[in-house]
């Protein structure tokens, strides 16, 4: 069974008991890392540079910015770019474990939120119709 590195617990520390439920329920089932979850004003205007976000931290924030986070970053693990196709064929494999998860832990009243996809923004299932990809995001939504 896959577990969590000693730095994936840690940022995952970082994030709302929901999306830490969520991550360990996932974890029992998939290999994956927590890339980030509280992320610095800095480090939010620094993504929006490089074009990584659409939120300048400021006028707009991050939910990665509240503490605890409302977002989370994930990878399937190992993590491997090599072949672009395969790889993002992965974050899309692991989505379906993370939605389904925590579809069933809203249901039996686990968690008080529901998650909102950085691949699927708008919630419809379709993911061709995004202008912006963010594979690795998570966010929790309420209800």
């Amino acid at each position: 069974m896959p577990s969590f590195g000693k730095t994936s617990i840690q940022r995952l520390e970082t994030c709302h008991k929901d999306l830490q439920t969520i991550c360990n329920e996932v974890i029992k089932y998939y290999d994956f890392s927590v890339i980030e979850g509280y992320r610095t004003l800095e480090m939010q205007q620094k993504y929006f540079k490089d074009g990584k976000s659409k939120l300048d931290g400021i006028n707009q924030k991050s939910k990665h910015q509240s503490l605890p986070s409302l977002a989370v970053d994930v990878a399937p693990y190992p993590i491997d770019f090599k072949n672009e196709h395969k790889a993002k064929a992965r974050f899309y494999h692991l989505a379906g474990y993370m939605f389904m998860a925590s579809e069933i832990l809203y249901k039996e009243k686990k968690i008080t939120h529901k998650l909102r996809w950085g691949g699927d923004w708008d919630i419809d299932n379709y993911f061709n119709d995004q202008s912006f990809d963010d594979l690795p995001h998570f966010e929790l939504v309420k209800v």
